[in-house]
This record gives structure tokens, C-alpha cells and sequence, in this order.
């Protein structure tokens, strides 16, 4: 469906950059086929408007989630109407910019320009003739980078249809690996808010892939489907500390499961495989989204629960399981706080349906709230030294403020005659906000912590429903 403009005025029109683009991985050149059969065929219908869903046949087509770091403001200007169909092959991503628009104004976004600048220098966009030819003839001879660690197979639940993945580990070294990246890291801009790209062969560098496998005409084809850069921190003596920078599962198959294969394909790999600094002391994550952290939860507490290594813990936040995390860490790489999360989580199963009023789940509500005000608010005295420094601060700023203006009168005066002086008035310059009395600021920060609890809790319970652990 043609994407309708948000405002339109002296012909200045302005469009949404991310509905009206459209990202579409091609396996083969039937899937083009089909799809200029659909399109000339809607040509000929008057006042038909093009389905969302376009031909099933067809390359599958998505939007990006962001593109604020490729169009200003997330804004294509002066077109209509409009419509940005960015192709590449399944595997290879080889890539082809088609435009769709009708010139209407002289304001105009520079499409080509614009995504040019973020696509792989080494391999740019090509022509619509050189793409078709090459998926017509080359994408088939794709084969995924990098060595093949994993594989796995997902059952569709609707159809029961099988298919079949394979993960795929390299380092960023490996040219091979560092140019396919390079033009796989497009994907982070439209999918990961405040991402940016890896443009050196840094050596620290290591990227898991999936690809699906297709049999097409009798032949193996893949496409990628999700993947994951990781950076190789050193760790004292002589180990490495793995951290995942990037998680990414494109959006035709999120909410499959890929990324719990991708997730334990990574933890498996680092138990048997050096680092770039020798042995992995454990995988720690990179500032974790809400969901990403649903994720690590499932998986951590699950390789928690297969390995028995909870069976034998006490109801008790506050009991000394350092040797219980530091077996948890060698075995499974989880990192020491993490194993902390997954005990809270394990715990909550087990504290499910008690009444609130119950000595042993007050202890566990108590000691999880000390824990997020530490965490999001600390010290409070440490918090009124802050406070009271910066108010110190700004008083200063504005005495020298109030010198510099002096200064300039005078210059005035002299050039004048007068001898006006500046008043100095703190009250007038930066009126004071109405200071809270220290019951309204506990007050404030006891709603807060509640509200963050009771967040914790709901997604605690998601995390257990996952694993069936929501009946005792």
C-alpha cells in the first residue's frame, strides 16, 4: 500500500523514512519474477490500491524499525508518491536501491545519496539488470563465511514444515569474514537504536552467523538469518573476557527461537575454544535491552536448571553462594552477577502463590529492593554531597556572570558619562525551584523502587512461564 504523506503544503511533502521502505532478501530469481508479474498485473487495475502483503510469492519484504542515522529526523522529503524497495540476495546481500516516486518538489532528500553513504564501500548497490543477473546466476553459488560450529532444525507449528539452520563462527581478521560483514552491518542501523558500525579488522573482533538452508532446484542455498559480534577484552592472567556487542535476528524470523540457538551456539564455542587472549573466563553483554535481558535469562537459567546446579540452593537471597557461582561460572561462562539474576528468578518460582505475608518471601521482596536502590539511587548522603556541589557550583557561575556583565557597563559608561552599576541578583538571574522536604523525597524514591520491583517481577514471571516453571 502506497504510504500517505504525514503533512503536505506548497507541495513540501514529508513521509515516514521507515514505512515507506521496503528491505526484501531474494533466494532466487523466481521470486523476482513473480513479483513484476504481480506488479504489472496491479497496472492494469484502476484505483486498486497494492495489498500490504504484495505477491506471496514474491521475496518477502519488511521495514526498518529506525533510520534516523541514515535520513534526518527519520523523514523522506518532497516525493509522492513515495516508495524506497531496497533488494538484496538472501545470502550474498548483494544489494539494488529501486525508487518509486514522481518528482513534486524542489525541497528534496537525496535517497541514493543517503543510503549510499551506509551500504559496504567494497560492495555498493548495483543496477537493476546487474542484480537480476546475478541472483539469476550467481546467488546460488553463495556459501555462507566463516566455520560451521551448529546446526538445528525448527518445526513450523502451523504447517509442521521442518527447516534447517547452520552457525557459522569467524573472526573479523578473516578478510572473507570482514567484507561480508561489512556489508551485513547495515542491519544494526535499522534494528538497534544507537548502534554503529565496526569499520576496523580489529583483531578482538569475532561474529557468530546463522543461515538458513533451502533446497532450490535440487540445490543448497542459504540466507542469512540472524548474527552476533563479539569483542575479546583481556582478562588477568591469561584468559579472555567475551562480550557480546551486537545480537541481531532479522525480522522474518524473530520469535522462532534463533535466538536461544544463536546464544548457547556462542557459550558452547568459548567453552571449547580459546579467546583471542587464551581461555574464556565468561560472556559478559554490552548495555542489554529489556528484551535482550529476557533472553539471557531464559537461556542462563535454563543451563542452570539442566545442570542441576540450583537443586541444592536455600530459600535465602542473602546465604553465601560464592562457590555455588563460581562453579556456575566455569561451567556455563555466566558471569557472577548474572548468576544472581537467575537465582532471584529460580527462587520466585519456588515462592510462587505464598502469601506476601510469609516471613521467607518478605525477606526475598526486601533484599531484591535494597538491591534496585543501590542500584538506581545509592548513597543518599553521597547524593545530597552531589546535589550540594553543583548548587556550589552554579552560585559561582553566576557571580562571574554577573562580573563580565559589569565589565561591559562600564565600558558603556565610560563612552557615556554614567555610572550605572549591574545589581547583582541571584533571584532574578536563576530563580530557585521549590526545594522537596526529605519525606517527599523518600517518598519519591520508595515509589520509584516499588515501581521498579514490580517491573522485576512481572518480567521474572514471563522468564519462568517460558521455561513451565509457573506451577509449584
Amino acid at each position: 500500500m502506497t504510504s500517505k504523506p504525514i503533512k503536505s503544503s506548497n507541495k513540501l511533502l514529508t513521509f515516514d523514512a521507515n514505512k515507506v521502505t521496503n528491505i526484501k532478501l531474494v533466494w532466487d530469481i523466481e521470486e523476482l519474477r513473480s513479483q513484476d508479474n504481480h506488479e504489472n498485473s496491479k497496472e492494469h487495475t484502476i484505483g486498486d490500491e497494492e495489498d500490504e502483503t504484495g505477491d506471496e510469492n514474491g521475496p518477502v519484504s519488511f521495514h526498518p524499525t529506525f533510520s534516523h542515522q541514515i535520513f534526518v529526523d527519520e523523514i523522506v522529503q518532497g516525493y509522492e508518491p513515495c516508495k524506497i524497495d531496497i533488494y538484496m540476495g538472501a545470502g550474498s546481500l548483494t544489494p539494488y536501491i529501486h525508487t518509486n516516486y514522481t518528482l513534486q518538489s524542489k525541497n528534496l532528500t537525496n535517497v541514493e545519496g543517503e543510503l549510499l553513504k551506509v551500504f559496504s564501500k567494497q560492495d555498493p548497490p548495483i543496477s537493476k539488470q546487474s542484480f537480476y543477473e546475478y541472483i539469476e546466476e550467481k546467488e546460488k553459488l553463495f556459501k555462507p563465511v566463516g566455520k560451521k560450529i551448529h546446526e538445528y532444525t525448527i518445526i513450523d507449528k502451523e504447517t509442521g514444515e521442518e527447516t534447517e539452520y547452520e552457525v557459522y563462527f569467524g573472526r573479523i581478521t578473516d578478510q572473507t569474514v570482514f567484507r561480508y560483514h561489512e556489508k551485513l552491518q547495515i542491519f544494526v542501523l535499522w534494528y538497534i537504536d544507537g548502534s554503529s558500525y565496526i569499520w576496523t579488522d580489529d583483531p578482538n573482533w569475532d561474529i557468530f552467523f546463522i543461515f538458513e538452508k533451502r533446497i532450490i532446484d535440487g540445490e543448497k542455498r542459504y540466507g542469512i538469518t540472524g548474527y552476533s559480534t563479539i569483542y575479546n577484552f583481556y582478562h588477568h592472567p591469561e584468559q579472555t573476557r567475551a562480550r557480546i556487542s551486537q545480537y541481531l535476528i532479522l525480522p522474518p524470523y524473530q520469535r522462532m527461537g534463533h535466538g536461544k540457538y544463536l546464544f548457547n551456539s556462542i557459550y558452547q564455542y568459548y567453552k571449547t575454544n580459546d579467546g583471542f587472549y587464551g581461555p574464556v573466563y565468561d560472556v559478559t553483554i554490552e548495555d542489554p535491552a529489556d528484551e535482550f535481558n529476557l533472553l539471557r535469562n531464559y537461556v542462563d537459567l535454563k543451563n542452570i536448571i539442566d545442570d542441576k546446579l540450583f537443586d541444592n540452593v536455600v530459600l535465602d537471597l542473602n546465604a553465601n553462594n560464592k562457590l555455588l557461582f563460581e562453579e556456575i561460572r566455569k561451567k556455563l561462562l555466566i558471569p557472577y552477577k548474572q548468576s544472581k539474576i537467575c537465582l532471584e528468578i529460580y527462587l520466585f518460582s519456588k515462592l510462587l502463590g505464598t502469601p506476601l505475608s510469609d516471613p521467607i518471601y518478605t525477606e526475598y521482596r526486601i533484599t531484591i529492593k535494597k538491591r534496585l536502590f543501590k542500584q538506581n539511587i545509592g548513597d543518599s548522603e553521597q547524593i545530597e554531597k552531589i546535589k550540594q556541589q553543583v548548587a556550589e557550583e552554579n552560585e559561582e557561575n553566576l557571580l562571574l556572570e554577573q562580573q563580565e556583565l559589569q565589565e561591559l557597563q562600564d565600558i558603556e559608561n565610560e563612552k557615556n558619562g554614567t555610572n550605572i552599576k549591574v545589581q547583582i541578583n541571584k533571584e532574578s538571574i536563576t530563580p530557585p525551584e521549590p526545594e522537596k522536604s526529605k519525606k517527599e523525597i523518600e517518598k519519591d524514591r520508595l515509589e520509584e523502587i516499588l515501581r521498579l520491583y514490580q517491573e522485576l517481577e512481572y518480567n521474572y514471571l514471563k522468564t519462568l512461564s517460558s521455561l513451565n516453571l509457573t506451577t509449584k
